[in-house]
């Protein structure tokens, strides 16, 4: 059997693209694959084994398969592309610069400078697997030969880790007052638009209460972004009514999903949205924008909102709270998306994917 390698920038918390290459080694590993995560640079806060991508110089095979995770600027991509092993891609989406434009121009650099690798590694991939069918038509764009989707690979018992009873606490004395809890989870970064969602929890505090919080769970990609973000609030009259987390641990994320009153999510480009999966999983309502992947990755499971201005939202704000029969159909459509997009499900597509490149995968994802 050959053997199956991962690179990926980071291996850190709360990060969607190196959680997605845990979850592949582990699904591979669990076929009796031999394999090993390479990163570009090995952190104090790194989760999972990984050594640094230079190694594999000097570790290589000539039938090794190469899985590269691309989501940003990366020098392994580089070395990648100068390789002759079979290059397997996993596109996970690049934002567009324009969202970093006005903010940072090093970042919208980085942008740039990711979507020119993502082109130069079209003609070197024997197969790229893109998250959703939204990162697909930009593959195929671009060049790439055969494509096939394999959504991210979400494990669910990171949930059952635990909750923070600080956290519990707050959104329980919220509710008790009368507040509701409306979440959004994600890096205060543009593209995901968190002015949007201020405006908007400005809208529904003064067409249905004052009292609503919005509780933005992400570290901020930038200085000059989060005072934008909390002049905006100043400006509404709802600065006290934000609650900026600036990051959380594993616990108090869960904590935040079980006991807010919905989710919402007004990003402009997402190329899947880990979030929302996450959401469904606490069985918490979500109302979404359509945008980019959103609805692909919602399947039905949620309220698109398609106008993002801050009225719309409001009003898809109130009802995902309060119409109960709403509710209760979204909630059935949760469980029937969270099936579609299972681990399980989603391992028997990574299998069937791999499998002409990997014989031995052929009989676990059922290919004759």
């Amino acid at each position: 059997m050959r053997r199956i390698l991962q690179f990926v920038p980071t291996l850190v918390q709360g990060d969607a693209t190196g959680g997605h290459a845990l979850m592949i080694a582990k699904s591979l590993e669990a076929m009796g694959l031999e394999t090993k995560i390479y990163v570009e640079e090995v952190k104090s806060n790194q989760i999972g084994g990984a050594t640094r991508f230079t190694n594999y110089a000097r570790e290589n095979r000539p039938d090794d398969i190469l899985i590269y995770h691309l989501a940003a600027p990366s020098a392994i991509a580089d070395f990648l592309s100068s390789r002759s092993e079979t290059l397997v891609v996993v596109y996970h989406n690049i934002t567009p610069s324009r969202f970093f434009e006005p903010w940072d121009q090093v970042a919208a650099t980085g942008q740039i400078w990711a979507r020119a690798q993502l082109s130069r590694l079209a003609p070197r991939t024997t197969l790229g697997l893109p998250v959703s069918k939204f990162n697909q038509e930009e593959l195929i764009e671009l060049g790439y030969g055969e494509t096939r989707v394999v959504p991210i690979l979400l494990d669910p018992s990171v949930f059952a880790s635990g909750s923070d009873e600080k956290v519990d606490c707050a959104l329980r004395e919220n509710r008790s007052r009368g507040r509701t809890n409306f979440l959004f989870v994600g890096r205060l970064v543009p593209n995901k638009a968190q002015h949007n969602l201020i405006a908007a929890l400005g809208a529904y505090n003064k067409i249905y209460s004052r009292e609503a919080i919005l509780h933005l769970v992400g570290r901020p990609f930038s200085r000059e972004y989060l005072m934008f973000l909390k002049e905006i609030a100043k400006k509404l009259e709802v600065e006290e009514n934000v609650n900026f987390t600036m990051g959380v641990s594993a616990e108090e994320l869960s904590s935040y999903y079980k006991g807010s009153d919905a989710m919402i999510c007004l990003s402009e480009h997402e190329g899947f949205c880990v979030p929302l999966l996450e959401a469904m999983y606490n069985d918490l309502p979500v109302a979404a924008f359509n945008s980019s992947a959103i609805a692909e990755t919602m399947g039905g499971a949620g309220i698109l909102i398609q106008k993002n201005d801050p009225v719309t939202t409001a009003v898809a704000m109130d009802r995902i709270v309060t119409d109960n029969q709403l509710r209760s159909f979204v909630k059935d459509q949760m469980k029937l998306r969270l099936e579609q997009l299972s681990l399980s499900a989603c391992r028997h597509t990574l299998y069937e994917a791999l499998s002409g490149l990997e014989p031995s995968l052929a009989i676990h994802a059922g290919v004759k």
